[in-house]
């Protein structure tokens, strides 16, 4: 009688299903007031967003439609305040944080090997927030919805992101 060979399970496709359902259970304990997060969890790029003040769904479409713009649709989004869990769950090798409001939650895990904060961080550059993962600060998106000016600063520092679809990825200083 032959002997059954085990196949060795696809393990890429077992880390992105590991990190959806947490990632998910992560997201359903937030509460049905919280905007959802999306993209794909094990992108590796991890945006980190202010809660909108308003309209939830426009700040959502702008956001959806930059990150076409610069080709990182499969970037993930979530709303701040974020948690240590979300952080260990997600692993990012990127971490942008867009607002003020997401850089002080970011800063607020006082994550043990984070070696730079995201508040003293200049907006649009990107920075070593620990040994693997890089950082970016980025200025609130919902005011850029309304003022020009807002909207120039914003787009001018979120232009920072096409840094990952290059060859080398972000230059980290």
């Amino acid at each position: 009688m032959p002997k059954k060979v085990a196949t060795a399970p696809n393990s890429a496709k077992d880390y992105a299903a590991k990190i959806s359902h947490e990632v998910s259970r992560l997201a359903n304990r937030r509460g049905q007031n919280a905007p959802r997060p999306f993209g794909d969890p094990a992108s590796g790029t991890v945006l980190i967003v202010e809660p909108p003040a308003a309209e939830t769904v426009r700040t959502v479409d702008a956001l959806r439609r930059s990150l076409a713009a610069v080709k990182l649709d499969r970037a993930y989004v979530t709303w701040a305040p974020l948690s240590l869990e979300e952080v260990l769950a997600l692993e990012p090798t990127v971490l942008v944080a867009i607002g003020p409001g997401a850089a002080r939650s970011v800063d607020s895990l006082n994550y043990p090997l984070a070696k730079a904060t995201f508040s003293a961080a200049p907006e649009g550059f990107w920075f070593s927030w620990t040994e693997g993962t890089a950082g970016l600060k980025l200025p609130a998106l919902d005011p850029a919805l309304d003022d020009a000016d807002a909207k120039r600063r914003f787009w001018r520092a979120f232009l920072s992101l096409r840094a990952l679809t290059r060859e080398g990825g972000p230059n980290v200083g």
